[in-house]
């Protein structure tokens, strides 16, 4: 018999590992892929004497990862004789994608159609000859956990033949296309090849960009092939071929396979041709983002806040504590520390859950009926433009609760760069911990203004979008976006138990941090802003007077340029350093608010008008706190993520001075435009320093401005 390699290669989870081993049993050692850290499993067939290369699991051929570069330079070898891909059965549309990407290269193919023992259980059909005649290779049914459908797929690898045509993808004129550049590549490929690589140059593959790159000829028939396509077809060359191979798994499902559930899936589908559209996608998702803080911030969340802070914490707290420290005969200072520093700094945090429970009790609902993951795929669109892919936005997603898991959670992301271009970029999404400075400032200068807290939100995206961007452009962050791949489930009605749950677990954390950390720091607070050494000795002082205000006068030139550089603003933007939530407790202990902790309350709106004279002050303000770093906590798993120093010391500057220059921007030019601040030396270093930005964001290319990208896809 004749001896023969077998590459075997499919999906993560598709059951690859469990056929390698039910092929091979025992008979398999573990080796290293040269130049990388991917172990290399080969096994042997006993009976037949074959070998067996176990290839790492994947969705795509794109080389971006480690996984996806063994791959494909295995495939492009010539050290195999057959390719045996594996197919969930039971996710045949998502795994098709690869088996389209493996068909084109013009090896013999075998089609494994794996999991067949669960397709009954789960209401599905597939009809395996139906399929392989649509594919033109042979397709066997198995089950690799029970071993059943072996001696078939090793007899069909024993037969299998090149039998594959681009024509069943492509229009005549693409094929048409593929063939005038095939024709350029030389005689020593076959014709299959040809169709791979001029498929592979049109979608700006770097490996065969870089192989052919002195082909000037070659080359020009690439680009023209590129503008043809983008011109007849109205989409990115990239974009082009990922969708024809869906177009095309849409075409043949509905003839191989049947579910129960289509009622579901067919569902799904039409609210995804316009959820997910080209041109409704975004401005849909602004419209759901609106909705939500319309209900969190403006109306259902603020009316529960209003009534927390006006009458749980404006009444039965101070009440309650007012009647024990009577009662007790507690001197002034207790008193002071309880009232002004307990109540109003804890109070006024607090006093945000109620709002902050509806903002979660929202996003829950969003998130679990299928929502969030169709605007992870559209962002996906935007984000391989600057660095990032739809990847990138489930930290982001995650974040909007708190940015210590969002953080950890990009480990996720095996792009280097573009993993770290998330972990700068996440908590720019506004958290839990930020809502209640958002409140403080909307309430006390847009009472009336639904707009201001999506707008919020929309900035924040902005803000990714352009440290995407500029960092992309420099040499240490240039590369390949890593293609992002992920199953889309059919929309559902959200589990009312999951709701809660998640729900109740981020109000829980802030409850928390509110009663340790903020605690702390409002006790602190207090006593450094009622407190200082007079002739008299040490003693209780006004606030004007104590240590804290001679420590915020010092540092508060620092903002003067952002137009708050008065002391108290100053404080809160360093303690907010610590805990975000800080900001807010700061704010009510150093106004001497007490009872009147509410954040539409007059005492409070008088007092922010005093700090920030102008609107532009309180925006900058907004800005700054917004988007410079996050809390001590979100800091310490930065650094866990980064692993070095360098780059977590990188990512704190970044952001630093990222927020520096939005609240100079806000405050210097927004000021200007409305006729609140006048033309100054800082307006002229804010358009300087504005001429700086837009020359990183449209400057060229520093790999020369050549577009490498890959379109997504939902599965």
């Amino acid at each position: 018999m004749t001896t023969k390699t077998i590459a075997l290669i499919g999906n993560q989870n598709c059951g690859k590992t469990t056929l390698f081993n039910a092929l091979t049993g025992s008979n398999q050692y573990v080796g290293n892929w040269p130049g990388v850290t991917v172990d290399q499993v080969i096994g042997k067939i006993a009976k037949r004497d074959w070998d067996v290369v176990d290839l790492p699991g994947l969705y795509s051929l794109s080389p971006y990862s480690a996984e996806e570069i063994v791959s494909r330079n295995f495939l492009l070898s010539d050290n195999y004789d057959v390719v045996v891909n594996v197919v969930d059965a039971t996710h045949i549309e998502r795994s098709l994608s690869l088996t389209l990407e493996i068909l084109p290269m013009g090896r013999p193919v075998v089609v494994a159609l794996n999991m067949t023992d669960l397709l009954k259980e789960e209401g599905i059909t597939v009809d395996a000859k139906g399929l392989s005649e649509k594919l033109g290779v042979p397709v066997v049914p198995v089950c690799a956990s029970n071993g059943k459908g072996l001696d078939d797929l090793l007899n069909a690898v024993n037969e299998a033949k090149t039998s594959f045509s681009a024509s069943r993808l492509y229009p005549e004129d693409v094929c048409a296309l593929l063939k005038s550049i095939g024709e350029r590549l030389g005689k020593e490929k076959n014709e299959a090849e040809k169709v791979f690589i001029a498929t592979s140059l049109l979608q700006q593959d770097k490996v065969y960009l870089n192989e052919y790159r002195g082909s000037e000829l070659l080359l020009a028939e690439v680009a023209k092939g590129r503008a043809l396509i983008e011109r007849e077809y109205n989409t990115d060359a990239e974009a082009y071929f990922p969708r024809a191979r869906y177009a095309f798994i849409d075409k043949i499902i509905p003839a191989i396979s049947t579910r129960n559930d289509k009622k579901a899936s067919a569902l799904s589908h039409k609210i995804d041709n316009v959820v997910t559209n080209r041109w409704l996608a975004l401005p849909i998702f602004a419209l759901v983002i609106y909705a939500i803080y319309y209900l969190a911030v403006t109306t259902v969340g603020t009316a529960a806040t209003d009534y927390a802070n006006d009458v749980v914490f404006g009444e039965w707290a101070t009440d309650g504590a007012n009647w024990l420290l009577d009662n007790a005969a507690s001197p002034d200072w207790l008193r002071s520390l309880v009232i002004d520093g307990i109540v109003g700094g804890v109070g006024a945090v607090l006093g945000f859950v109620p709002q902050m429970v509806v903002l979660f009790f929202l996003l829950s609902i969003v998130e679990q009926c299928g929502y969030m993951t169709r605007v992870a795929f559209v962002l996906d669109r935007i984000f391989r433009h600057f660095g990032l892919s739809g990847r990138s936005f489930i930290p982001i997603l995650i974040a909007t609760g708190c940015g210590v898991p969002a953080l950890m959670s990009t480990k996720s992301i095996d792009n280097i760069n573009e993993q770290r271009i998330t972990l700068i970029t996440t908590t720019f999404l506004p958290c839990s911990a930020k809502l209640p400075i958002m409140t403080m400032i909307f309430m006390s200068f847009f009472p009336d203004s639904t707009w201001i807290a999506p707008a919020v939100y929309l900035v924040a995206i902005f803000s990714i979008a352009v440290t995407g961007i500029i960092l992309k452009k420099s040499a240490a962050f240039h590369e390949d976006v890593s293609p992002f791949v992920m199953e889309l489930p059919d929309y559902h009605m959200p589990k009312a138990l999951n709701v809660f749950r998640t729900t109740y677990e981020r109000c829980r954390a802030f409850v928390i941090k509110a009663g340790t950390i903020i605690f702390a720091t409002v006790v602190i607070l207090w006593f450094l802003a009622n407190f200082n050494f007079t002739d008299e000795g040490f003693a209780m002082v006004d606030v004007n007077e104590s240590m804290l205000a001679a420590f915020g006068t010092l540092v508060a030139f620092i903002f003067i340029p952002l137009g708050f550089g008065t002391w108290q603003a100053s404080v809160a933007v360093i303690t907010g350093l610590l805990a975000k939530e800080n900001v807010v407790g700061t704010m009510a202990v150093l106004l001497g608010l007490g009872d009147e902790v509410a954040e539409d309350d007059a005492g409070l709106l008088s007092a922010m008008h005093e700090v920030f004279p102008v609107t532009v002050a309180a925006l900058a303000f907004l800005a700054f706190n917004l988007w410079s770093v996050p809390c001590v906590a979100a800091l310490g798993a930065m650094k866990r993520q980064f692993g070095s120093g360098r780059w977590f010391g990188f990512s704190v500057t970044y952001m630093l001075v990222y927020a520096y220059v939005l609240a100079l921007f806000v405050y210097q030019l927004g000021g200007f435009i409305t006729g609140t601040v006048p033309f100054n030396v800082f307006t002229v270093i804010a358009l300087v320093v504005l001429a700086l930005v837009l020359y990183l964001i449209f400057r060229k290319d520093r790999a020369g401005g050549v577009k490498l990208a890959i379109a997504s896809k939902n599965v």
